[in-house]
């Protein structure tokens, strides 16, 4: 184990006893991510925790559908026993180097999956049954709606699958334990191998930023919409609803049936949604560079855009200019 890792289960291993909570840790091991609470990495009066506090509570102009909480709402979401719940073993597998391969071997096969002929004209007539929206985000928004229905496909296989991880918590988990988890992937030799110090940092960096500003977000978006925060699921990333909005993307989220509220687990919400944001990430000038804004994984980019073309060729509609 390098230095730096053996630095950062040490200091973590501090943190409780400084934080004099050792009672309500219990058996807290920075090493097993199974002890790991919420309680235990933010102890009431910690620095870390009255951070937390504060980001949940000020006024913040800029965020769009936002609403700041209560010091007393926050404290008591904070205090509730559902808060406490730490997604371990799974933040340890995100901080993993070799989950960079898997993610990518993943969609590779969802590609070869979702362009079989029986995908692809699940997703045609799921563009059948929903025209009338996909024809109003094309006006709108000037995406194609094979785009649309392909996003749709890659990220919950057309709203059937769209995750049963609590968002608060995968987000808290990444947000607050990154740094554990990453200390416990690189004792293994084989993603040691993988990766350097460096590099590892630099990306548990922004794994632990990506999740704090989702969480924050996550929260007050709740807070704006009435729904208990600590009872949303989505993705293991905090991704939500059938397009996998992560929180702080709901800024482009749409009302796409008119009724003044934004719902994605609704279609035409979710597929106003994805065109609005497409379009904001520069689907006119470049299709390749809107899809990786959605994801930043070019065999996701690739997947998506090959789906699109597999499905205009099945709906009778010309062939997509190449961007």
């Amino acid at each position: 184990m390098s230095l730096v890792l053996f630095s950062l289960l040490t200091a973590a291993g501090a943190l409780i006893a400084d934080g004099g909570t050792q009672a309500d840790a219990g058996a807290f091991d920075a090493s097993v991510p199974s002890t790991w609470t919420m309680s235990a990495r933010l102890p009431p009066g910690s620095p870390a925790r009255e951070a937390l506090l504060a980001e949940l509570t000020h006024e913040h102009p800029s965020a769009v559908g936002e609403v700041p909480l209560s010091r007393e709402e926050a404290l008591s979401l904070l205090a509730d026993p559902r808060a406490e719940l730490v997604y371990g073993e799974k933040t340890v597998a995100i901080t993993a180097p070799s989950m960079l391969v898997k993610q990518r071997h993943d969609h590779l096969d969802l590609m070869k999956a979702f362009l079989a002929p029986e995908r692809v004209e699940a997703g045609a007539a799921f563009a059948r049954a929903h025209a009338g929206t996909l024809d109003t985000a094309e006006q709108r928004h000037g995406v194609d709606r094979e785009a649309i229905v392909g996003i749709l496909m890659w990220e919950t296989k057309l709203g059937t699958i769209t995750g049963d991880w609590f968002a608060f918590n995968a987000l808290s988990s990444q947000a607050f334990f990154v740094e554990l988890a990453s200390a416990v992937a690189m004792s293994k030799v084989d993603e040691r191998r993988r990766t350097d110090d460096t590099r590892q940092r630099q990306r548990v960096d922004a794994i632990e930023k990506r999740a704090h500003r989702n969480l924050v977000a996550l929260v007050r978006q709740c807070k704006a919409k009435g729904i208990d925060a600590l009872a949303v699921k989505g993705s293991w990333a905090g991704a939500l609803g059938y397009p996998q909005f992560m929180p702080d993307s709901l800024r482009w989220a749409e009302d796409g049936n008119g009724d003044g509220a934004i719902d994605l687990f609704d279609f035409d919400d979710a597929i106003l949604s994805i065109a609005r944001y497409l379009a904001a990430h520069g689907w006119a000038k470049s299709h390749q560079e809107a899809v990786w804004g959605y994801n930043h994984e070019s065999a996701y980019v690739e997947g998506v855009l090959a789906y699109s073309t597999a499905l205009k060729k099945t709906l009778g509609r010309s062939a997509p200019t190449t961007k």
